[in-house]
């Protein structure tokens, strides 16, 4: 199969967003793309809501490579600590979740977000 590249992967999620958000009861505001959270080292988040703390990251640079790309790293786990540090909130999707059940992640999204104490 070919590879999806970024742009795929935010328009396939951005898709599964706009439909699937739809079941809860909150309209919460579309998330901010490929957010920066960490200037001094460039980190960014794939999706975030800012004001939240709030972030998605889908596994690899492609949703249908074998394994989902190296996520193993020393440098992708020093990311997630720094993240941690600063109070992010973060969901970790594989491509297979997104692809499989979307519904199930954006729910879990969804009701992170309905208990945020910062009103949206």
């Amino acid at each position: 199969m070919p590879r999806r590249s970024k742009t795929d992967k935010a328009e396939l999620f951005s898709h599964y967003w706009r439909v699937l958000r739809g079941g809860t009861q909150l309209s919460h505001r579309d998330p901010v793309e490929e957010y920066n959270f960490d200037a001094p080292r460039k980190h960014r988040y794939d999706f975030a809501w800012v004001e939240q703390k709030i972030a998605i990251e889908i596994d690899g640079n492609a949703w249908r490579t074998k394994g989902g790309g190296s996520h193993g790293s020393d440098t992708d786990r020093e990311k997630r600590n720094i993240g941690v540090m600063l109070g992010w909130s973060v969901f970790y999707f594989s491509p297979q979740m997104m692809n499989n059940d979307p519904q199930a992640c954006i729910d879990m999204v969804c009701a992170k977000l309905a208990a945020a104490t910062i009103p949206f």
